[in-house]
């Protein structure tokens, strides 16, 4: 099992006199002697404070292990702010040019490019997984995961580690929370206790990675949080407008959370049944995604489950890939006599407008249902999205009717049958699932950080259109169908590709 040790580093408010920045540098090198690769998220302006104040032996210390972006300030507008009012592609192109500075502050203080981005707080979008991909970089603590995997996910073009499952089983995420237990000898041991058996619990239930959060080094002196006051209500506040700074712990305790810190490091170099990587590795490992749709994975969804005519998820493909996977199926198998037995993997992500729940035409012939399949498959490559509708002369076809329509002719096709006409359904515009990114997405509305007058809407829907992208990241890919599904396609209708 693989382990990710993940640090957040965001302290702004001690005056330099305090070392508090001290803190980060020592856990850095604890695990440096241990022989453990730790992954340290900064925020930008926590970076650029470092450079400022000539932590140049501390900046060294944690430049030895992955160096993750943890946004760019936690000063308003905080991500949630900055893309509230925006659809999908200002969206990203906003987030790009705010993560990017962050980048920056990365590489000119720590002098190596960032491994990761990661969400501070709950400071997220679902334009944050699209910044991710068009950067090249992992997501932590991301807020979208697949029901029944334990695992880290594809979301929006993004690989993501994220921080939440659905309660049926361990998931990915361990947060352990060191932070101030470090210093305390009767707390240490049983936050040990509860490592131990986490650990345990989810090695014997077959988790391939776990995401570690291990602290805040600031709270191994700071006795509470800062940013309650300081950035509540949606308004940037300072320590002289409040009229206080926290206390902070002795630098005594400083001494025991070190001896804490290390029996920590320790423990787990001794487990022979982990392995401790960066974040970086972590992504190489579950970046892997198969080359091609087969017919068989296109089969199985076409024919399993209560509603097969529905979008749903599956256990190897977003439902973004099934659909043009079937659209370019029949297409080719229109083409060549017979259905090809895989297709190109379109790397596509979910529609970045809502579709049209009604179809406004209620039939189809063939011929115009293949039609509408080449120009789904255009589009998808071309824009990298699906689609929201596909029109027939002023008639609008949303995406769940077209997918419903597909499904039936596919599995129609494997049996050896054709439809001339196909009367088109009123089908579900999302997979089922989206309706719990939707919730996720709502909490934001209860935010003591954001304004009373913040409005979730715009995330909400884009969490729900991006559920078509969604789907599990694992260490090897799987390709084919999903065994508990059954079925096969008779060889006769296949081609021979």
């Amino acid at each position: 099992m693989y382990v990710t040790l993940n640090f957040d580093v965001e302290d702004l408010v001690y005056p330099p006199e305090e070392r508090t920045d001290d803190i980060a540098g020592w856990m850095a090198r604890t695990l440096t002697e241990v022989g453990l690769r730790g992954t340290f998220h900064v925020i930008g302006d926590k970076a650029r404070a470092m450079l400022q104040r000539k932590r140049n032996e501390t900046l060294a210390l944690l430049s030895e292990h992955d160096i993750g972006t943890h946004s760019d300030s936690f000063r308003h507008p905080l991500v949630p702010e900055i893309v509230e009012q925006c659809g999908w592609e200002d969206g990203v192109e906003r987030l790009v040019a705010y993560e990017k500075r962050a980048v920056q502050g990365i590489k000119e203080t720590l002098w190596k490019s960032p491994a990761s981005m990661s969400c501070h707080a709950f400071f997220t979008a679902p334009q944050s997984y699209g910044a991710a991909a068009e950067l090249g970089l992992p997501y932590v603590y991301g807020f979208a995961y697949c029901p029944g995997h334990q695992g880290p996910v594809w979301y929006a073009g993004a690989l993501s580690f994220p921080t939440r499952g659905d309660g049926q089983g361990p998931s990915c995420h361990l947060s352990l929370g060191l932070d101030p237990a470090l210093s305390y000898d009767e707390e240490f041991p049983r936050k040990m206790d509860l490592l131990r058996e986490e650990l345990d619990r989810r090695a014997a239930a077959g988790v391939e990675c776990v995401t570690l959060f291990v602290c805040h080094p600031i709270r191994v002196r700071s006795k509470g949080w800062t940013e309650d006051e300081l950035y509540a209500n949606g308004v940037n506040r300072t320590v002289e407008d409040i009229g206080y700074a926290y206390e902070l712990r002795p630098l005594a305790s400083v001494e025991k959370a070190k001896a804490n810190f290390r029996r920590f490091c320790d423990y787990l170099r001794g487990r022979q049944d982990i392995e401790v990587v960066g974040m970086s590795r972590a992504a190489e490992l579950f970046a892997g995604q198969p080359a091609e749709v087969p017919r068989d994975a296109l089969f199985a969804y076409a024919t399993s489950g209560d509603s097969p005519a529905h979008p749903r998820l599956a256990p190897n493909f977003s439902p973004a890939e099934l659909l043009t996977g079937l659209a370019e199926s029949l297409v080719e198998g229109e083409e060549r006599g017979a259905l090809p037995r895989a297709v190109e993997r379109r790397r596509v992500i979910g529609p970045v407008e809502k579709p049209v729940l009604v179809p406004e035409k209620p039939f189809l012939t063939r011929e115009q249902l293949l039609g509408l399949c080449r120009e789904l498959v255009e589009a998808a490559k071309e824009a990298g999205h699906l689609p929201a509708n596909l029109k027939l002369g002023d008639a609008r076809i949303g995406l769940g009717s077209l997918h419903a329509a597909c499904v039936a002719t596919f599995a129609a096709a494997c049996r050896g049958d054709q439809f001339a006409q196909l009367r088109l359904q009123t089908v579900p515009r999302y997979p089922a699932f989206a309706g719990e990114l939707d919730r996720i997405m709502s909490w934001l509305e209860e935010s003591r950080f954001l304004g009373p007058e913040f409005s979730a809407d715009k995330l909400r829907l884009h969490a729900r259109l991006q559920a078509w992208s969604l789907k599990p990241a694992r260490l090897r890919p799987g390709s084919g169908p999903d065994l508990e599904a059954g079925g096969f396609v008779p060889s006769e209708l296949v081609s021979p590709r």
